[in-house]
């Protein structure tokens, strides 16, 4: 039976029951989660320029209120557009800023990544770490949810509820869409305790599970500020890393880092430019996959554990608005992939011989690192589904894993919370997102666990138990270390013919 949170009628809300409010949501860029809260109010379509607001749901707990709604058009949230929130986080008129209608004690501009809280008639602005704003997702889409505080970080009740008004506007377009198109939405905000933390377990599930972790460490961080990296990685205990961002040392010196947190066994280096592989198993062999420092290796998984090796592309294309230069080195990885799968193909690392090598049927393949993923949703799919946009220049478009079917993405969810993100700065504009990716051909790998490890989150118990401190990762990076285990399954047969 559907639970409802909210009813709309005609220009208002009325909330829900409580049990309705126990409905977890988690901000994660996947909005299954949603399916059992209708919608508060849904917006006349076509009514919208660019920005055509459909189709809006609330939920709420003590200490966070978050919405899941539709914008029309395939847009970044964070950037480009002028979509403004006003909250009356009291339901009352008399006091916030006098705007549409209402008294708000919180208007925050998406585009513009920044706000105003209001109290006593005078406005302070505020940035995403005030009001714990969180996003998702970080690419572009149609739809998308946010989630903030109640009471700002400084202890000031911008939603002291019981009720609460709110609504949206598109203030980048002469004729922008606003929701609703007359007065406000109003909701009951719930008073239950938010959801559980989910006890935090690092260990493996079975000792032949293959863990990898990628890890942006923030300019040489595991050289400058070795003492978080070694308790984390004593803690995470992997056997493939990925890392970004160590710019003045070889692999091999990032090898013995590890082996710091890791003694008892050698460990092996492969890297070309910032991205290194290390492994606690031998490398056969590693190329360069272009001039950027996106890397390559195959990794000599031990024969009386496992029928085959592990192929693993350690990538880090660039950042922020470069979307043509990080499109070319997605195209350029999706197109490694292709000639290591296709019979005949032929690699041509940069500055080195072609190399004349077929991966045999049914290797592993993963690809991890900061993917740096947030402009078009388009980026994502060259990842995981090999869609080249340069085919021009890179040719054909290839689906990576062996059956013909896209590359998974392992959706690593931080540690002790039901969030999706693997970066987060507080000084920054922009709110903590999902940049880093472990994506992996789940025809012959079957994902046993997955998460974020976020230090600050954990238990006092559980930093004790794992020998780690309550800042960690919080000092050693603005990224936080990304986790996947896998076990082998049977190999595949491909569906499709490879030409």
């Amino acid at each position: 039976m559907k639970r409802t949170v909210c009813v709309a009628t005609a220009l208002f809300v009325v909330a829900g029951s409580a049990a309705a409010q126990e409905i977890p949501v988690a901000v994660d860029g996947l909005f299954e989660d949603w399916e059992d809260i209708d919608a508060c109010w849904e917006d006349p379509s076509g009514d919208g320029d660019v920005i055509d607001f459909g189709g809006v749901r609330v939920h709420s707990d003590r200490e966070r209120i978050t919405l899941l709604f539709d914008v029309g058009s395939e847009i970044n949230l964070q950037g480009g557009n002028m979509i403004t929130l006003l909250l009356d986080g009291d339901d009352d008129t008399s006091t916030g800023r006098r705007v549409k209608g209402l008294g708000a004690e919180l208007t925050w501009t998406f585009g513009e990544r920044e706000g105003e809280i209001w109290t006593d008639g005078e406005g302070t602005k505020v940035g995403q770490a005030d009001i714990g704003l969180r996003q998702a997702p970080t690419v572009s889409s149609t739809r998308f949810e946010v989630s903030f505080l109640r009471r700002t970080k400084d202890g000031v009740d911008i939603a002291p509820g019981p009720g609460a008004s709110f609504l949206l506007l598109d203030e980048g377009h002469a004729e922008g869409d606003r929701l609703p198109d007359e007065g406000s939405v109003t909701v009951g905000l719930s008073d239950s305790a938010p959801p559980r933390a989910r006890p935090v377990s690092l260990e493996r599930r079975s000792p032949d599970d293959i863990r990898v972790v990628t890890w942006n460490v923030l300019f040489d961080g595991l050289f400058k500020r070795p003492a978080p990296f070694i308790r984390v990685l004593r803690a995470l205990d992997p056997d493939v890393i990925c890392f970004q961002e160590i710019w003045a040392h070889t692999s091999q010196q990032a090898a013995d880092q590890v082996s710091l947190a890791l003694p008892g066994s050698r460990w092996y280096g492969a890297s070309s430019g910032e991205g290194h592989i290390v492994s606690r198993y031998p490398v056969l062999m590693e190329r360069s996959v272009d001039e950027s420092g996106n890397y390559w290796s195959l990794v000599d998984l031990p024969d009386d554990r496992y029928d085959v090796d592990l192929s693993v592309v350690s990538a880090h294309p660039p950042c922020c608005d470069k979307e043509e230069e990080r499109q070319r080195e997605l195209d350029g990885i999706a197109a490694w992939l292709r000639e290591l799968q296709i019979p005949g193909g032929v690699l041509e690392p940069p500055e080195e011989p072609p190399l004349d090598f077929d991966l045999p049927v049914g290797t592993p393949i993963i690809i991890a690192g900061d993917m740096n993923l947030v402009g078009g949703a388009r980026q994502v799919r060259t990842l995981t589904d090999g869609d080249i946009a340069n085919e021009e220049t890179f040719g054909p478009s290839h689906a990576a894993d062996w059956d013909g079917t896209p590359l998974a993405d392992a959706w690593p969810r931080v540690t002790g919370g039901r969030e999706v993100f693997t970066w987060r700065d507080a000084r920054s504009s922009f709110s903590p997102g999902k940049l880093d990716y472990i994506v992996y051909s789940d025809s012959v790998l079957e994902l046993r666990n997955a998460f974020a490890l976020e230090t600050t989150g954990l238990t006092t118990d559980e930093l004790a138990r794992y020998g780690l401190e309550a800042e960690d990762t919080l000092d050693a990076s603005d990224h936080l270390p990304v986790v996947a285990d896998f076990i082998l399954v049977g190999a595949p047969v491909r569906t499709e013919a490879i030409e």
